[in-house]
């Protein structure tokens, strides 16, 4: 009865360890890649900006590492240059020079702190 004991505790201590090393595992980032290139991402920075309405001429702040919480390494922030009191900012995110997804930019991807550049 008590080697049961001792294999019940043994089990559930070796469940236990295997648990809290798979949770180390997911918390490791995986590796960035590339940044991708402004050559290589203009045309879709404009098909982007078509999808959202964006007035011409547009300006692009990154790529930046985004947070280890988004859906992709890299973040491409895009914005019409034209002031007005709604200029809404857009990230875009990238994996491997390729484009996961877009949406307007939140506090987290830190678009607002950027320097935009014109979009040519």
């Amino acid at each position: 009865m008590a080697s049961s004991s001792v294999r019940i505790a043994s089990a559930a201590l070796l469940g236990l360890l295997l648990m809290s090393c798979s949770s180390i595992l997911e918390a490791i980032p995986e590796p960035s890649g590339p940044a991708p290139s402004l050559a290589a991402v203009a045309a879709e920075l404009r098909r982007v900006a078509a999808e959202a309405k964006l007035p011409d001429p547009l300006e692009f702040g990154g790529p930046i590492e985004a947070a280890p919480v988004t859906v992709a390494p890299w973040i491409i922030c895009l914005r019409s240059a034209t002031p007005g009191p709604a200029r809404p900012t857009y990230a875009l995110f990238y994996r491997d020079a390729k484009l996961v997804s877009w949406r307007f930019s939140a506090i987290v991807d830190r678009c607002e702190e950027q320097t935009f550049s014109p979009l040519n």
